[in-house]
């Protein structure tokens, strides 16, 4: 670029010379000629520098405040050319008209370059600033036009005078008009060529520039010469470069420190998460034994907030604590850079003590010196008490232990040793030194069986499952003998949570186990046989259950047993002889039966049997067999024989049966029915009797509903004087009104009311009712023999508490006791005549008469009867009813009478029914009759009518139409 512009200076230089030199000669020929046109042209020429120059500030003051602008020591510059180009004027020639006019314009440019002055001394403030420079172009622009003026004026005088010498300069004229044209066009040239070299490279440097600005880093530009320019671009576009790269360098280096802190939050943020979630108090301190970091647990165990905790030396949380500090943290931690553990009792602003567990760790910077120290600090007052207690309590264990008499052991499981005490050796009938301190001298000495148990046990506490060790077991004696053992522990565990130590005892409980075994045997075993009871019984009658389910080949036997008269013999003969009866008994079934076999005895006179693995059914019933004849033998107690038999039923093994009870349910029905059907038999279960057991069941239910429903009503049946001819009395006979059965007969109900005790309330009502109705009828159909009123008593109510009901009813109704008969069975007077005997006597003592019912039929001791308050026997109807069959039981019933008779006793037949039994009763001096021949038994209302029509003659009327 210096070139170029070296270049077209000196063409300019060069062309101007040349035209100077040719003007030059001309004007040498002609100076003297036109020195005053010469003089005239200089003053033109001052002129036109005078109006360029103000031209040229006119325009710069425009251009203020334009990217084009000039500085302002130019402008100034300028202004002093003008004054003197002024100054210049004046000191001229010129025409006197002229001279006026240039005084005004060198007062004009003192003006201007005032108001110039003005302008660039208040420069500060800009409206003050733009009014002198409007000011300033003001005198400018009158300066130009008194200038353009005076020009035209000297123009036109020089005009005139160059006229006059044009001919002489044409020539001058000609060579500077062609001289100025080259210099014109020449600097024309030198300027677009030296503003298309600077322009472009300026314009693109300036595109370049403002994009930089906008944040286009690293744009470049598109320029490229070997001159400065050129240079220029090529640094540019290099330092843009480097300015991009830097750029993306530094927004690297800020998405990297963003990222950093990010995770230095992220990090921080994780660390005091993670000390506060640790519940174990936790701080660190600096060399100065400041805590500069901790967690929540800290502050809560110091008993202060994090600020007021933060920033303290560790001895000054904690009174007391000093020794921790120095010890631990200094000698250990920062002296030794070693952790440190310890234990201290510290105590606390508010005066409680507390034991610390403390552990510290160094934290060494990058230098390996040691920065920090991890201060861990455990709370450990519990556990210490924890332990404290322990140890006292091993102390009175090991006193207790000592005064029970029990053997001591500790297990060191550091070193796996075990201490046995002397006692614990001597219970093994060992010495001091016949046993070494190993667990297994221990272990192998437990019963096979019981071994992986015990260890098993130990295994669970080790593990924290159990809080206590405790197990029974047996180990081998010395003697070679087996002892039961009761082993108690405890272990010991550190921080961690293992057992370090394991203590406790053992006793010697072979006793113990030995009365636990007898209790056992006894719960399942009869105490007065040694035969199996209903519990042992029902197990193995399971498991005979089980087996027949696996093995449909398999077939068992359940046999249900009941002696026969067996209370009759115990309360006559007394219990202790009927104890031994019963030992006898099981010792007879057991000799019947085939090894195996199972007897088990259920209470009372009441057996039970299984026959397992039978090859048929046959089998059973032989055994049934025999073991009724074992048993009808007779049995010699005390030198008294005694006979006894047995009825039994029998289930079969079937599929349909899913548990034992129903078996042996099954057992007791047709043992009932083997009973009912006569003593000394056997009968096997069909499905019709436990249908009729169902019905039974029914029955029952249905009878409780009739106590409480009053379903009961009392039919009558006269009992006719022979002798007088009329009603003497009456039989209350019980009938169940049934809503949907209908009438139901005693022998329907009757028998279950006994078995379930219902008979109680239900002999109550008959008693009441009975007196009642009798109190009334006495009432109405008054007599000199009053009417009597008999009631059957079951042999279930006679009790002591009869004599009380027998009372309360006399007393509620009003009957005399004369008019009361209580009829008892023959075979119920001799079930337990020693215990009937005394309350018979007390109801006669009452004046209450007692009837024996059903007599012939039982096994009576005639030598008894003289001897009880009897008053009537009744004849049973069985022998009666035989009278007319070629004079069957005649003599028998015959008998009876006399018997009677002989006991001051009077006699009634039951069950007449024809003429020549009532013939025949006649003759024998019987005393009494009752039967269908009278009248069947009547319901209240239909008594009522028999007895208003008079009918007391009834006997006398049938033996005149005989």
């Amino acid at each position: 670029m210096k070139r170029k512009i070296v270049i077209s200076l000196l063409a300019l230089f060069v062309c101007l010379s040349i035209g100077g030199f040719v003007a030059f000669r001309s004007l040498t020929h002609t100076t003297d000629d036109f020195n005053y046109l010469i003089g005239m042209h200089e003053v033109e020429e001052l002129r036109k520098q005078f109006l360029i120059n103000i031209n040229s500030v006119q325009i710069d003051l425009y251009k203020i405040n334009t990217p084009y602008a000039s500085e302002l020591e130019t402008i100034v510059n300028k202004m002093g050319n003008i004054r003197q180009l002024a100054d210049s004027c004046s000191s001229c020639h010129h025409a006197p008209q002229l001279m006026e006019r240039i005084v005004n314009i060198q007062e004009l440019v003192q003006d201007f370059e005032q108001a110039l002055s003005y302008y660039i001394t208040c420069s500060s403030n800009i409206i003050r600033r733009e009014g002198l420079r409007k000011d300033a172009v003001g005198i400018g622009d009158t300066i130009i036009s008194m200038a353009e003026e005076m020009s035209h004026n000297a123009s036109k005088n020089l005009e005139s005078l160059t006229d006059e010498t044009g001919h002489k300069i044409n020539d001058v004229r000609k060579i500077l008009l062609v001289t100025l044209s080259l210099t014109f066009l020449l600097g024309i040239l030198v300027v677009v060529v030296l503003l298309g070299s600077i322009t472009r490279p300026v314009n693109e440097l300036l595109r370049a520039t403002q994009k930089i600005a906008s944040g286009e880093f690293g744009t470049q530009i598109s320029y490229s010469d070997n001159t400065e320019f050129g240079k220029l671009a090529e640094n540019f576009n290099t330092m843009s470069t480097v300015i991009s790269d830097g750029y993306e360098k530094i927004q690297k280096e800020i998405v990297e420190r963003e990222l950093t802190e990010e995770a230095l939050r992220k990090s921080e943020k994780f660390l005091n998460t993670m000390f506060d979630s640790i519940r174990d108090p936790f701080c660190i301190l600096d060399r100065e034994f400041h805590i500069v970091k901790m967690n929540e647990a800290y502050s809560t165990m110091v008993g202060r907030k994090h600020d007021d905790v933060l920033g303290k030396k560790c001895y000054e949380v904690l009174h007391g604590r000093n020794a921790i500090c120095e010890g631990c943290i200094v000698h250990k931690s920062f002296l030794s850079s070693d952790p440190c553990a310890s234990e201290s009792l510290a105590d606390s602003e508010e005066g409680h003590r507390k034991w610390l567990e403390i552990y510290t760790y160094p934290i060494f910077d990058e230098l390996g010196s040691i920065a920090y120290v991890i201060e861990y600090t455990r709370d450990i007052s519990i556990r210490k008490s924890n332990e404290i207690a322990l140890k006292e309590s091993k102390e009175r264990f090991e006193l207790a232990a000592r005064g029970a008499n029990d053997g001591l052991w500790d297990w060191d499981m550091k070193i796996n040793n075990i201490y046995y005490s002397p006692r614990w050796k001597s219970m093994l009938g060992l010495g001091d030194m016949e046993i070494k301190g190993d667990i297994k001298e221990w272990l192998n000495r437990i019963h096979a069986d019981d071994h992986i148990r015990v260890e098993t046990e130990i295994s669970t506490h080790l593990k924290g499952y159990t809080t206590h060790f405790e197990s029974e077991f047996r180990m081998l004696h010395e003697d070679g003998t087996y002892h039961w053992m009761l082993s108690r522990g405890v272990g010991i565990r550190d921080s961690s949570g293992a057992v370090y130590r394991m203590a406790g005892s053992m006793t010697d409980i072979t006793e113990r186990k030995m009365a636990e075994q007898q209790l056992i045997f006894d719960a399942l075993h009869d105490s007065l046989t040694g035969l199996p009871n209903r519990a042992l019984f029902m197990d193995r009658l399971r498991n005979a259950l089980y087996r027949g389910k696996r093995s449909e080949d398999y077939l068992f036997a359940v046999f249900f047993i009941d002696l026969d008269r067996f209370k009759v013999l115990n309360d006559s003969m007394g219990h202790t002889l009927g104890d031994k009866l019963l030992i006898s008994i099981s010792q007879r079934l057991e000799e019947s039966l085939r090894p195996g076999d199972t007897v088990a005895r259920f209470g009372g006179d009441e057996f039970a049997i299984i026959l397992e693995d039978l090859r048929a059914r046959k089998q059973a019933l032989h055994i049934a067999k025999r073991i009724q004849k074992k048993l009808s033998l007779p049995y010699d107690l005390d030198g008294q024989k005694m006979f006894i038999s047995a009825s039994i039923g029998i289930t079969f093994s079937s599929a349909e049966y899913d548990n034992p009870e129903h078996i042996l349910r099954d057992a007791d029905i047709a043992m009932y029915y083997a009973k009912n059907n006569g003593n000394g038999r056997y009968e096997i279960f069909d499905k019709s009797m436990y249908a009729n057991a169902l019905s039974r069941m029914q029955t029952e239910t249905d009878l409780r509903q009739a106590i409480k429903q009053d379903e009961f009503v009392l039919h009558y049946q006269p009992i006719i004087s022979v002798k007088e001819n009329r009603i003497d009395g009456l039989e209350a006979l019980i009938r169940w009104q049934h809503p949907e059965r209908g009438l139901i007969y005693p022998s329907e109900f009757i028998s279950i009311a006994e078995e379930t005790g219902m008979i109680h309330q239900i002999g109550e009502w008959v008693l009441l009712q009975g007196c009642r109705q009798l109190k009334m009828w006495q009432e109405k159909y008054p007599s000199d023999s009053p009417l009597t009123m008999s009631i059957n008593i079951s042999s279930r109510q006679l009790l002591p508490s009869l004599v009380k009901h027998v009372k309360s009813a006399l007393q509620e109704t009003g009957v005399e006791p004369g008019s009361l008969i209580l009829e008892i069975t023959e075979s119920m007077f001799m079930e337990n005549i020693t215990a009937i005997a005394p309350l018979l006597s007390l109801l006669k003592s009452m004046h209450v008469q007692i009837y024996i019912d059903d007599f012939g039929t039982g096994y009576s001791s005639l030598s008894y009867l003289h001897h009880l308050p009897i008053d009537v026997l009744k004849i049973d109807r069985s022998f009666i009813s035989r009278i007319d069959l070629q004079g069957q039981n005649t003599e028998i019933i015959k008998a009876i009478t006399s018997l009677a008779h002989s006991l001051n006793m009077k006699v009634v037949a039951e069950g007449v029914e024809t003429e020549e039994q009532l013939l025949y009763i006649k003759a024998i001096d019987c005393e009494y009759i009752q039967g269908y021949l009278v009248s069947k038994p009547l319901n209240a209302q239909e008594m009522g009518s028999l007895l208003g029509q008079g009918l007391f003659n009834l006997l006398k009327r049938l033996t005149h139409s005989i």
